[in-house]
Formats: structure tokens, sequence, C-alpha cells
């Protein structure tokens, strides 16, 4: 049996108000609007593994490739993201890109009022 992909009707800035209705998301949401520079290499990190033929990958392994990078490479600012909001990136990603919904599997998160993913049926 093949898993359907979700249809994500929301955009950017309803995502970011949903997100808010949660302790974990609104936290989330403070922290990605501090650190701007995050997502953009967690979305160029992506991209290239998109363009590398990837169909499917797990969140972990971008915001490491990003932790790698920013802690090891790059000698520059260091990123202390909390695990809890890894997820939380990747419906982000897939919010953006709606081309690559189901590029990063998603769970129905409990911690947070509404998954947009996953909703409460």
């Amino acid at each position: 049996m093949i898993k359907a992909i979700p249809v994500i009707n929301c955009t950017e800035p309803e995502f970011y108000e949903t997100m808010r209705q949660s302790e974990l998301g609104d936290n989330w949401y403070h922290w990605h609007a501090a650190n701007p520079d995050f997502f953009a290499l967690f979305e160029k990190f992506t991209a290239e593994a998109i363009s590398m033929g990837h169909k499917a990958l797990s969140g972990w392994l971008i915001v490491n490739r990003v932790r790698w990078e920013t802690n090891v490479v790059t000698k520059g600012g260091e990123f202390k993201i909390s695990n809890n909001y890894i997820s939380l990136f990747a419906r982000l990603y897939m919010i953006r890109n709606p081309q690559y919904v189901g590029f990063f599997k998603t769970n129905r998160m409990k911690s947070l009022a509404n998954d947009v993913f996953n909703p409460i049926i």
C-alpha cells in the first residue's frame, strides 16, 4: 500500500501563526526569528541533497550538517539549536517548497496545538 503524501494548504504566515499557539512552536518561532542564517543553511543543504537525487532525508541529517559546517568547517557563529526544533524546520521547508512535501517524514507532534502536516481528524 502506498502512503498518500499530504497536501498542505497553509501559507508561511499561517504556519507561523499556528506555531505560536503552543509553547514549543512559540519558542521555535522566536529562535527562528533571532537566527535567520540557520534556516538559510538548512534550505541550502536540503536543496543540495535534492539536486543530488535524494527523494527523502531526515531533518536531523540536515541540521547536523549545519552544525558541522558552522562548528567545524567555517569556525563562524555556532548555532545552538534545540533538537525539538528540527521537525519544525523540516515542516517550514516543505511549506516554502510545496513541491517537496513528503521529502521530510513528519509524525504528529503532540506538543503542538495544531500540526498542519498531521491534523487531528
